[in-house]
């Protein structure tokens, strides 16, 4: 029974007359030739159900002064239609891993040796940059589940059907948004700011100076970049936030601490 039915189906998928009776059924995704009539279609949306949790913000040499550490909760879903009707849904959901360097421009650090022997290390706010959001591809893909549903296994037989492809690489994508966003950056800044003094004398330090003779500040407020919110559109995809609540939170032990007062670290 179960055999003549998906013949049944296959034979009503050539005939535009047909399609009608056959979206109600709701087996495949036709596609081509007739694309041009507007029959079939698909939305695409990546979900964020829960904030995403700064992890860990370190501090590191170099020119990039700190490492910020995140991972992004995500859920991907591509609604397939026929006349308007939903017969298929793909899902993706994932934790991507990711972090972002906070990097300064050296030429506008300002180092001073006092002739009392201590030194001073101003940082202008504006020298601040957050640069190269990643995803850890290897450290995320244990945790992505892709699932085509029932439907999607049976219509993946045909070719006309639209493929996934896209859906994992997207829910990648907006992982890596939220990594750089100003949402993470300003919500990370107080710790970032802690972790990037603590670099600063660490180097000094390694200069031959006494760490209680060395004092770095940063003058100002950084530029953040740009916001997720529900009105993102990355891709193709449009984006839904969890519930209208926050995109990003911060560990309470992201710089060894339950502070998130950096006068409480220094």
């Amino acid at each position: 029974m179960r055999s003549l039915l998906r013949s049944s189906l296959a034979l009503l998928a050539i005939a535009v007359g047909g399609l009608l009776a056959f979206s109600q059924l709701g087996f495949a995704d036709i596609t081509a030739p007739w694309k041009n009539l507007h029959v079939s279609s698909t939305t695409e949306t990546m979900y964020q159900p829960k904030p995403a949790t700064i992890t860990e913000i370190e501090p590191i040499s170099l020119d990039c002064r700190a490492r910020i550490h995140t991972t992004v909760p995500i859920e991907g879903r591509r609604e397939h239609r026929v006349l308007g009707q939903v017969y298929r849904t793909d899902t993706v959901e994932m934790t991507a891993i990711g972090d972002i360097d906070t990097c300064v421009d050296s030429d506008q650090v300002q180092v001073t040796n006092n002739d009392d022997g201590t030194a001073s290390v101003r940082v202008p706010a504006e020298a601040i940059q957050f640069v190269r959001p990643r995803i850890d591809a290897e450290a995320t893909v244990g945790s992505v589940d892709y699932d085509r549903g029932l439907v999607g296994k049976f219509t993946d037989l045909f070719p006309w059907v639209s493929d996934n492809s896209g859906l994992t690489p997207a829910a990648y994508a907006y992982a890596q948004a939220v990594v750089g966003s100003s949402d993470c950056m300003a919500q990370a800044y107080d710790l970032t700011t802690q972790a990037m003094i603590d670099a600063y004398r660490d180097q000094m330090v390694e200069q031959g100076f006494d760490a209680d003779d060395i004092e770095v500040t940063i003058h100002g407020t950084p530029d953040f970049g740009g916001s997720i919110d529900d009105e993102t559109v990355i891709g193709g995809y449009d984006f839904e936030v969890n519930d209208g609540g926050e995109i990003c939170e911060v560990a309470p032990d992201a710089y060894g601490s339950t502070s998130t007062d950096p006068d409480d670290l220094s």
